[in-house]
């Protein structure tokens, strides 16, 4: 619920600057929100297991979205044009996505949440991480504990969407590493990130998460193009 203060600024912010949906710019309630025909374009919650998908060391991985039509353009801005407003509504349809039960068909409550970590260079050049933006709120509303220095990115690696599906492993290959081990050991661990394309760059993630002794490593995404 939102606080006095805080109703008061939405309000005026409605006011001085109608707000409208990110992908078709219809007018709709609230910042944040999409119109119903470009939320149910999109909103498609779905589990996508490892083994399916050919991965060797993530479990599974939660997906909220199909990544087309304006979410795809939204994400695409957000990324490459540094458009950080979209995070709001963003955060909405990760919000819609993981209403009522587990996202998870078994009882997984992880013991750390990280968000596969970007390369400090392309941090700087965008001046955020998007991961962070979208889930950060999410994962302190359900009490899970974030860490975004355990898991870091040492190679700055080509884009993997630019790459054909044969040459993606081995230009993630020993990308990551774990700067605290101890953290780990034993521990049930969620990865979070914006898309989830061939899911190699969180299977890599979950590789040597499950080599600092990691018990489980499964996977959130907000959006795939992966039925």
């Amino acid at each position: 619920m939102l606080k006095p203060m805080e109703s008061l600024w939405t309000t005026m912010l409605d006011l001085l600057y109608p707000p409208k949906c990110p992908a078709c710019q219809a007018s709709v309630a609230h910042h944040g929100d999409w119109c119903p025909a470009c939320r149910q374009g999109v909103l498609a919650p779905r589990l996508l297991y490892g083994q399916a998908h050919h991965l060797q060391y993530l479990t599974e991985c939660y997906v909220v979205c199909h990544y087309q039509g304006g979410l795809k353009r939204v994400l695409h801005d957000m990324k490459f044009r540094g458009v950080e407003r979209y995070a709001v509504s963003l955060q909405q349809l990760l919000q819609e996505g993981t209403v009522g039960p587990r996202p998870f068909p078994v009882a997984f409550v992880p013991d750390l949440v990280l968000p596969v970590p970007l390369h400090p260079e392309r941090r700087d050049v965008r001046g955020f991480d998007q991961t962070e933006l979208i889930f950060h709120s999410w994962i302190r509303g359900r009490h899970w504990s974030w860490a975004d220095n355990v898991l870091v990115r040492e190679k700055n690696t080509m884009a993997q969407w630019r790459l054909p599906l044969m040459d993606r492993r081995e230009n993630i290959k020993d990308a990551f590493r774990i700067t605290r081990p101890e953290l780990i050991a034993g521990k049930q661990i969620l990865l979070v990130d914006d898309i989830f394309t061939s899911g190699l760059t969180m299977d890599e993630c979950a590789k040597v998460l499950r080599e600092s002794g990691a018990s489980d490593v499964r996977g959130m995404a907000l959006a795939s193009g992966a039925p």
